[in-house]
């Protein structure tokens, strides 16, 4: 008797035990060195929204017949359809800007269930496996530092502009690689909550010549940490700006200009090379 419970123990770990390790591990990672594509169901009727971590980099889709596009003005968010009930199963890629690679298999279903899903709590393995060209910077690791800044202490005070209870202020500048990051504070002290219009940088003359146009050359960030939409009434917002690296040529410095929307309180500060050049090291 116990010869016969040891041989059906074999017998059930050599056709069970497979499939029940299986399910322990990452039903997406069952052969090592493969992503598989996760299964996702699409209809000509309804839009399915895909929210991912990070900005979407590029989309292929395996066939024409995937209508996907961007959501408007928002760069993480992919919208999904199909183009009628004869759609024929095929894959989706995704490259986002962390530099992860999300596959998809797609199918057709007239009444998908799931129209909202936030990629990251999805059962999808993520590894970091694109190489950018040169010159695009991994968002991750943009995050990463950002955050990390907006965490610090202020280490400068000079560089402020204030007025109408409303305060913009550089709290400091840090460089990790070839990224330049500033630490920025936007304060408002009055109870009437600030909107922002426009939060624009660049550099411009120091001195206008007669009879000649003020030259400004936008700086645009490459990563933008923290609410530089809204600043409650009596609150404030640490912004963190990621640029590439630069210095200021003579006779000019570089804005930071916060302009309201639907009001007045517009603010406005200048940094001069001599305060770039003062940049720490983020560690």
């Amino acid at each position: 008797m116990k010869y016969l419970i040891i041989i059906s123990a074999i017998i059930w770990t050599v056709l069970f035990g497979g499939k029940v390790q299986a399910q322990v591990q990452d039903s997406k990672t069952r052969v090592k060195g493969v992503i598989e594509p996760y299964q996702l169901s699409i209809s000509p009727d309804k839009t399915v929204n895909l929210v991912f971590p990070y900005s979407i980099i590029d989309v292929n889709r395996g066939s024409s017949e995937v209508l996907a596009q961007k959501a408007g003005n928002v760069d993480n968010i992919l919208q999904l359809k199909c183009e009628d009930e004869n759609f024929k199963p095929t894959n989706l890629t995704v490259v986002t800007g962390e530099g992860a690679l999300y596959s998809f298999l797609l199918h057709f279903v007239p009444n998908p269930r799931l129209l909202n899903l936030k990629v990251a709590d999805l059962e999808i393995p993520i590894q970091q496996i694109a190489q950018f060209e040169a010159g695009i910077k991994s968002q991750a690791k943009l995050k990463d530092a950002a955050q990390r800044i907006a965490a610090k202490k202020g280490i400068i005070s000079k560089l402020s502009d204030k007025g109408n209870n409303m305060g913009l202020q550089v709290l400091g500048i840090y460089i990790s690689g070839d990224v330049l990051y500033f630490q920025i504070r936007l304060e408002n002290n009055s109870r009437i909550n600030y909107d922002v219009e426009q939060f624009r940088s660049y550099l411009t003359d120091s001195k206008q010549a007669k009879r000649t146009a003020k030259q400004e050359t936008p700086l645009t960030p490459l990563f933008s940490e923290g609410n530089d939409k809204r600043i409650e009434g009596n609150s404030s917002n640490t912004i963190v700006l990621a640029f590439d690296k630069f210095t200021i040529p003579n006779k000019k410095h570089m804005v930071f200009q916060v302009m309201e929307q639907n009001g007045g309180r517009h603010l406005e500060l200048k940094i001069k090379n001599k305060d770039l050049l003062k940049t720490k090291s983020i560690d």
